[in-house]
């Protein structure tokens, strides 16, 4: 995206990395004292902090759009420009958004700025991803066999997570922990889940092709 580009997709992309910056920032400033009280290390709430598909993707989505928006000629610019990288970006923060309204709502009983910034990170922020994906992304090129790279993500998060885990006891999501359910289990959530991903990553393309078609025709 050049810095000349319409007006529109630019407030959206400034709107998007402001709502998940400051979502993100208020987190963070939640979490890292109620960590510390628990006896952690400042560097050790952080790291589990980071422990969280929702922050590590939040994240993403953030650093994506604000180099987009300030920074759209720059080599990582260039690389967050792909139709490829974008559509794999909106593939993982719907899945975020999903996974919280499906899985997790009714865990996290949460008020105020603590309610704010969860469903800044699993519905605003997903929602307009979405919208931006679909309006202003280009689509050329995407192909079935991308999902298939797409999943690289998801699978290096799992086997973090396995990781982390199994060295300290603790994993973020419940549908992940080994010591509630044991690995059999774990291994069949998450199979059902990596199905999701490459379901949805399908879909997309679909959708892609959809509006590619449809473009020509009009």
């Amino acid at each position: 995206m050049k810095k000349n580009s319409p007006v529109a997709p630019r407030a959206l992309l400034f709107l998007i990395a402001l709502i998940a910056w400051f979502a993100i920032a208020a987190q963070f400033s939640i979490s890292i004292p109620l960590l510390l009280a628990k006896g952690m290390t400042y560097g050790e709430a952080v790291w589990r902090m980071f422990g969280y598909l929702t922050i590590l993707t939040n994240v993403l989505v953030a650093v994506a759009c604000s180099v987009l928006l300030l920074k759209p000629d720059s080599a990582p610019g260039q690389y967050f420009s792909r139709p490829g990288v974008q559509t794999a970006i909106t593939l993982y923060i719907i899945i975020v958004g999903l996974g919280y309204n499906v899985l997790l709502r009714n865990h996290a009983p949460f008020t105020g700025l603590h309610r704010l910034s969860d469903e800044s990170l699993h519905t605003v922020v997903p929602l307009l991803y979405l919208f931006y994906w679909l309006s202003y992304v280009p689509k050329s090129g995407l192909r079935a066999k991308d999902s298939l790279l797409w999943l690289v993500y998801p699978l290096a998060y799992f086997a973090m997570a396995m990781l982390r885990g199994g060295s300290s006891g603790f994993y973020p999501y419940p549908f992940l922990n080994v010591t509630n359910l044991g690995y059999a289990r774990v291994m069949g959530n998450a199979a059902m889940l990596l199905a999701g991903f490459f379901v949805l990553a399908l879909a997309l393309v679909a959708i892609a092709k959809f509006r590619r078609n449809a473009l020509v025709t009009d």
